[in-house]
């Protein structure tokens, strides 16, 4: 999956000599791309309206949200390389804010009918026969 930044993009965010570094003394790039692609898949995850048919992020993000899953991305990715989410309590209610941030894009952009419990309501018309009252009622669905 293409990252929704790039490693250059992540390091002129960040102050210097932040990101792990390789044995000659550059930016590891391996481990910094790793970090970036599972960032996005976290975001994914949260926002499947983000991929195309083919399974990539739809390049580009909507203008709205793109400042916000740009540093969505680039906070999560360093927590992913420096794993301070698990030591640091700043740091991990930053983590909670960005995933709560993301469900809020998603309600956003989905406007506000998203989730895994969410089932349609359909209009169905009660026919003499069942015994019901001639009036309109609503009924779940299952699952879509």
């Amino acid at each position: 999956m293409t990252p929704l930044m790039t490693a250059a993009e992540l390091e002129a965010r960040l102050p210097a000599n932040t990101l792990p570094l390789n044995g000659e003394g550059e930016p590891d790039l391996p481990r910094i791309n790793l970090a970036l692609e599972e960032a996005t898949g976290i975001i994914v995850a949260h926002l499947p309206w983000l991929l195309d048919e083919a399974g990539e992020v739809a390049l580009p993000v909507p203008p709205r949200f793109r400042d916000a899953l740009t540093g969505i991305c680039a906070d999560t990715a360093l927590y992913r390389l420096t794993d301070r989410v698990s030591s640091h309590e700043d740091d991990r209610d930053r983590y909670a804010s960005n995933m709560k941030l993301l469900d809020k894009i998603d309600r956003e952009y989905q406007g506000g009918l998203s989730g895994p419990d969410f089932q349609e309501a359909s209009l169905v018309e009660p026919s003499g026969d069942e015994g019901i009252e001639d009036r309109r009622y609503f009924k779940k669905e299952g699952p879509l």
